[in-house]
Order: structure tokens, then C-alpha cells, then sequence
């Protein structure tokens, strides 16, 4: 696109808050301004250090109340926001609505007045919601005005087209600042001979960390293994003590949540990233840790397969402790480790750089005018 486009981008999440959300919408955000768009975000203030209006690398940022990080919060937090997009709407070429929770505020723009919107749907929670005759209905009156759905997974594209057989859908895989997200100078200080898995998880049932727990006693050749834990959530106190129940505990270090500028740092400490989620849409994490050149164990599930092979990483049965601590041992015992690392970032870099994903947005973007210009 020659001239810049002026973007809307309502996210229910944005930085400082950490997560795989937040690290897509900011990256996206900032190549499309690198590639002469405006892009403002309107989104909630989870950290109360965060100021109500900022610029952040040329995108400008709102920010409205959160109402809490659970489904009614949700609700709360997207009803409160819909009045800011409206206002703001009217100034913008296209809305661009990150997740299913935060497009209240772009239908009702887009029904007032005539806006092209587009609704990223992100999150594994959509496929469970989904799945519930109830709230379909609900779902169906948030994304039915959307010029064009996008999904994170094809598995979340199936399912946001059953729901609107006359949607145009695409699945895209989030992208990742290849850029900041490479091999670099270790964060942890780890010992000679020690083989390192970090699992960088918020600490929530979904994201099946406790199955990770439960393995380690089941790995044979466990001299040296040290599990870090990277991540918080309401399960952290059940976990820790999991642990020592297990008799773990020193092999188990829980870092709590890590800022996300630390992460590639971090990644470049491990030998091995374990995603052992029970639902997963596309994992950022997962992209992230490949990008910094490091193979990737991840449950079969959701869109996980999508991105992940033996070529590059190993894959098990999600919620079995035995399956886990098996690839584990695998890669324990691979001389192919290092191979594979660089291979998964030519992966990265070959489909899901964020200078990548931006290009298939622009032609999204292009699409989506076309078509509202024509109806």
C-alpha cells in the first residue's frame, strides 16, 4: 500500500501487561507504523503504573478501565470500552478488533458508521465458549458485522466458520519481532552438565504446567535437570506445592511473571521449552522460544501441530505426565538439539515474522475496503 491507512485497534490487552496477545497486537501495531500506517489502540489499564494515554514507538495508546481478568470482567471491561471506540472511529480508515471480548465497541462503530471492521479471534477461551450452545448466540452478535475474521489457528477458523457459514475467514498465525526475538547472552546462570527446561506459562489449569510437574520424578535420565517456571496465575501456591509433594522442589525454580523484553535472554538459557497446555491456540511462547533457536516440546493440540514438527521440536499427548517426561528424555538424549534450534528459526523467519504477517494484514486491510466499498 502506497498511501498510509489510519488503523483502530481495540485489544482488551496490551504491554506492559506480558502475554502472547499482547506481544502480537504491540508488534504488529509497531511494523505497521514502521510501514507508514497510523495506528492508535484502544485498550484496558491492567497495571496501574500504566498511564491512561501514551505513545509507544509511534502507535498512540488509550487506555480505559479493566474490570478484571476473568469473563464478566471481560464483559465489564468491553461494554465500558465500546463508548471510546465509537467516538474515535469516525477519524480511522478500518478497525482491527483483537479478540472475540473487545469487539463490542468495533460492531457498533461499524453499524453507526459504516467502518470496515476486522476481529482477530486469539484465544483457545473462544473454542470452549463456542463449543457451549448458549453462548453462541452471544458470540454470533459480537463478530457478525465483521467485514472479515481472522483466526490465530486453522482449528479456530473451523470453528469461527461453523458459527458464520457466510464469514469471510482467514487463519493467521501471530507473527514475531525476529529482530528482538533471537540467540543471545543467557539470562540464567546455570551449571556445567545441567540440562534446562524452561516453561514459560501463566500458571492457569488450561496451560497444563502440573502435568510438567508430575513427569520430572519419571524421567529416567534426570542427572542435572533443573525446570524453571516462567509465569504467575492462580495456581502458583497449588503448584509449588505440587512440587514437593512430588520431591522436586529443588529442581524447580519459579521465576513469577518475566517481562517480555527479558524473554529472549531467558529462552537462550534453555535447552529445552516445554508448552504442555490442554487448549492452545497458536502459542506466541512457542514461536518466541523457536525464534531464539530453541527446540520446542509442545502438547498435540489446537494449532500447536501447525507449527511445530520432529524437524524441529517434539510433540506428546496433552495431560499425560509419562508422554512428557518421555520427549523429555528424547531430547536428553538428542545430539541434534542445536540443528534443530536453527532450523526452527529459518521456520520463523521463512512463515511468521512479524514484517510477514504485517504484509498479509495490508492485503487484509486492502481486501476488506475493497469489499465495504462494494456493498
Amino acid at each position: 500500500m502506497k498511501e498510509g491507512l489510519r488503523i483502530l485497534m481495540p485489544t482488551i490487552y496490551f504491554p506492559p501487561r506480558v502475554g502472547g496477545i499482547e506481544s502480537h497486537v504491540y508488534s504488529l501495531a509497531k511494523q505497521l507504523v514502521t510501514n507508514g500506517h497510523k495506528v492508535t489502540v484502544i485498550t484496558t489499564k491492567t497495571e496501574k503504573s500504566s498511564p491512561w494515554r501514551e505513545l509507544v514507538d509511534g502507535i498512540e495508546v488509550y487506555r480505559t478501565f479493566s474490570f478484571g481478568k476473568h469473563f464478566a470482567g471481560w464483559i465489564l471491561s468491553s461494554v465500558f470500552a465500546a463508548g471510546p471506540i465509537l467516538a474515535n472511529a469516525r477519524h480511522f480508515d478500518l478497525i482491527h478488533c483483537h479478540t472475540f471480548a473487545f469487539a463490542l465497541g468495533g460492531t457498533i462503530a461499524s453499524s453507526l458508521l459504516g467502518k470496515p471492521l476486522i476481529v482477530t479471534v486469539h484465544s483457545s477461551h473462544f473454542l470452549r465458549l463456542a463449543s457451549r450452545k448458549v453462548m453462541r448466540s452471544g458470540l454470533k452478535i459480537v463478530l457478525t458485522k465483521a467485514t472479515i475474521l481472522l483466526s490465530t489457528s486453522k482449528e479456530i477458523d473451523r470453528v469461527v466458520s461453523d458459527l458464520l457459514p457466510d464469514a469471510e475467514t482467514y487463519p493467521i498465525v501471530n507473527g514475531i519481532d525476529t529482530d528482538r526475538f533471537r540467540p543471545s547472552e543467557p539470562l540464567l546462570k546455570t551449571k556445567p552438565g545441567e540440562f534446562v527446561i524452561l516453561c514459560p506459562r501463566r500458571l492457569v489449569e488450561k496451560n497444563g504446567v502440573e502435568f510438567l510437574i508430575r513427569a520430572l520424578p519419571l524421567v529416567k535420565a534426570d542427572s542435572g535437570l533443573r525446570l524453571y517456571v516462567a509465569g504467575d496465575g492462580p495456581l502458583a501456591g497449588y503448584l509449588r506445592n505440587l512440587a514437593g509433594e512430588m520431591g522436586v522442589s529443588e529442581r524447580v525454580v519459579f521465576l513469577g511473571s518475566v517481562e517480555n523484553d527479558k524473554m529472549p535472554a531467558l529462552y537462550s538459557s534453555a535447552n529445552l521449552v516445554v508448552i504442555p497446555s490442554l487448549i492452545e491456540a497458536t502459542s506466541i511462547a512457542a514461536l518466541e522460544a523457536m525464534a531464539c533457536e530453541r527446540v520446542v516440546a509442545a502438547s498435540r493440540v489446537g494449532g500447536l501441530p501447525e507449527i511445530i514438527d520432529d524437524n524441529v521440536g517434539l510433540l506428546f499427548q496433552p495431560g499425560s505426565p509419562e508422554a512428557i517426561a518421555e520427549v523429555i528424555e528424547d531430547a536428553m538424549r538428542s545430539p541434534k538439539l542445536k540443528e534443530m534450534g536453527i532450523m526452527a528459526r529459518k521456520r520463523v523467519e521463512a512463515n511468521w515474522s512479524i514484517a510477514r504477517v504485517a504484509d498479509l494484514h495490508e492485503d487484509l486491510y486492502k481486501r476488506c475496503l475493497e469489499v465495504s466499498t462494494h456493498a
